[in-house]
Formats: C-alpha cells, structure tokens, sequence
C-alpha cells in the first residue's frame, strides 16, 4: 500500500519519513543497532576482589552500577594541545 505526500505529491511506502521539507524530503530513516551480547563472556578481575564473568555491554554496565564504579576515561590532548574534543581534564 502507498500514498502520496500531501505537499509535494511523493508517493510514500511503508516505513518512509512521512514529514516533508520539500521535494524529495522523504526516505528512509536510519536506524543503527549495536550488539549487546558479549559471545563467550567477560571475564572482568579489577572490579572487587573476586573476577566476575558478564555476558552483556548491559549486565557489565549493572554491575558497575551495583559497585559504585565507573569507567575511567583518560584524557588524552589532539596533536600539539592538551584539549580534546572528546573528553575534559579533570586533574
């Protein structure tokens, strides 16, 4: 089944962006899936005193929360500068 668009009279299927800007506005949108499985497991030691196995991105990020732990970020400055897009100093 399709339709037209209203405005600028595209013909829209199932799953196109149906708001329009303006001729040929419409498409699909891009949707990005990561994986969450970690295949075989994790085992992680620096996290108490005894190493724990996670299966998941999800399950390690709970235990985490759990412990009160963070993941450290270190702060490393672009070529010729100690600023960086990406993180802040902290020290």
């Amino acid at each position: 089944m399709s339709d037209r668009c209203e405005k600028c009279g595209a013909e829209l299927q199932v799953g196109d962006w149906p708001l329009c800007g303006g001729r040929h506005s419409h498409g699909r949108p891009s949707f990005k899936v990561f994986q969450d499985s970690i295949p075989g497991g994790l085992w992680i030691e620096n996290m108490g005193p005894t190493p724990v196995k996670v299966y998941s991105k999800s399950e390690k990020r709970f235990e985490m929360e759990k412990r009160g732990l963070v993941e450290s970020v270190r702060h490393i400055g672009e070529q010729g500068s100690d600023k960086s897009r990406h993180t802040s100093r902290w020290v």
